[in-house]
C-alpha cells in the first residue's frame, strides 16, 4: 500500500543509496576478509567533486518532508557528503576469508574468551536470580525511570 506523496524512512534510505552509489554492491560472501579501509579513508573525499549538489539535497529534503533553514544548508550538505563517502568506503570493505582467525584479542595477543558452561535444559523459572542485581524492582518486574511524558 503506497501513501500519497509521503516517503517512509526506508524508502528515503533506498533512494539515497540508489542516487549516490556509484558502484554496484559486492557479494561479500566471496570477498576476502581483510580490512581494506582505515579511519583516514572515511574522511578522504573521492576524486569526483561534489557528489551531492545543493539541488539534490533540497529535492531529498522535499521528498522526506523536511524543512532545512537556509543558514544550515552548507553545513548539512558537507555532513551528508561525508556520510555518503563513509558508506562508499564501507561498501568497498572486504573482510578476511578465514573466519577461524576472527577472535577478540587482548593487547597481549592472547585470545580473550569467556569460560563455557554446560548447556543444561531447565524450566527457567528463576525470577529471584534474574532480579537479584536489579537496582529497583516491582514484584517480578524491573522498574525503570519514565522516559516519555504523558
Amino acid at each position: 500500500m503506497k501513501s500519497s506523496g509521503v516517503m517512509t524512512m526506508r524508502a528515503c534510505h533506498r533512494w539515497i543509496v540508489r542516487s549516490f552509489s556509484t558502484k554496484p554492491l559486492v557479494d561479500v560472501t566471496r570477498a576476502p576478509r581483510v580490512a581494506s579501509w582505515s579511519i583516514e579513508d572515511l574522511h578522504r573525499h573521492p576524486d569526483q567533486a561534489d557528489v551531492l549538489t545543493r539541488e539534490r539535497l533540497e529535492n531529498l529534503a522535499e521528498l522526506c518532508h523536511l524543512h532545512i533553514p537556509e543558514e544550515k544548508m552548507p553545513t548539512l550538505l558537507k555532513e551528508v557528503e561525508d556520510i555518503i563517502q563513509c558508506t562508499r568506503v564501507i561498501q568497498e570493505l572486504t573482510v578476511n576469508a578465514n573466519v577461524d582467525d576472527v577472535y577478540a584479542k587482548s593487547d597481549f595477543g592472547q585470545v580473550a574468551s569467556a569460560p563455557l558452561r554446560d548447556d543444561a535444559i531447565t524450566d527457567g523459572n528463576y525470577p529471584d536470580l534474574v532480579l537479584a542485581n536489579a537496582s529497583t524492582k516491582h514484584g517480578y518486574y524491573f522498574q525503570v525511570p519514565k522516559v516519555l511524558e504523558d
